[in-house]
């Protein structure tokens, strides 16, 4: 298998990608929601990603502030091809708003599921390439994105 090494300015800027993907969705779906609960779900959804984006700009920040060579050992990451192409083809789909805005909603929830699904997977991989820091972020965003997973087939379900 081929591997590849990222430093951790490109895990969070994957890791924004995701989110910024799952923020797009959820606020398109939030406008349309035709049903109360839905909208709600898919409000707070779009509120969730948004915050978690803010997360990881926010550690962004705060790598850059630091001393490069205080961070090296995060130069050597490896990661195999799996997770970029889980990112860049699977998370959440990267249509533009009209796009997105198209899909019935049983699309919209299979993809959502699936999407944060797929992000749980892809931060539970990150978690041994990090520091201690970032890997408590990680668990807390992964805690919260089990808990979107848990709204969306509970929503699912009752339809």
């Amino acid at each position: 298998m081929l591997e590849n090494n990222f430093n951790v300015f490109e895990m969070l800027e994957m890791a924004k990608e995701i989110e910024n993907r799952g923020y797009r969705l959820y606020s398109t779906h939030a406008k349309y929601a035709e049903d109360k609960e839905l909208k709600k779900i898919f409000n707070k959804l779009a509120s969730d990603e948004q915050e978690h984006y803010n997360t990881f700009d926010k550690l962004e920040e705060k790598y850059k502030e630091k001393e490069k060579k205080e961070y090296s050992y995060l130069e050597d990451v490896k990661v195999n091809d799996y997770l970029k192409s889980l990112v860049e083809y699977e998370v959440f789909p990267k249509g533009e708003r009209e796009e997105l805005k198209e899909m019935d909603i049983e699309e919209v929830l299979d993809r959502a599921i699936k999407s944060e699904k797929d992000s749980i997977l892809l931060y539970q991989e990150l978690i041994p390439y990090n520091n201690e820091e970032t890997k408590e972020i990680l668990y807390r965003l992964i805690k919260e994105e089990k808990e979107h997973y848990v709204s969306l087939v509970n929503y699912k379900r009752e339809m």
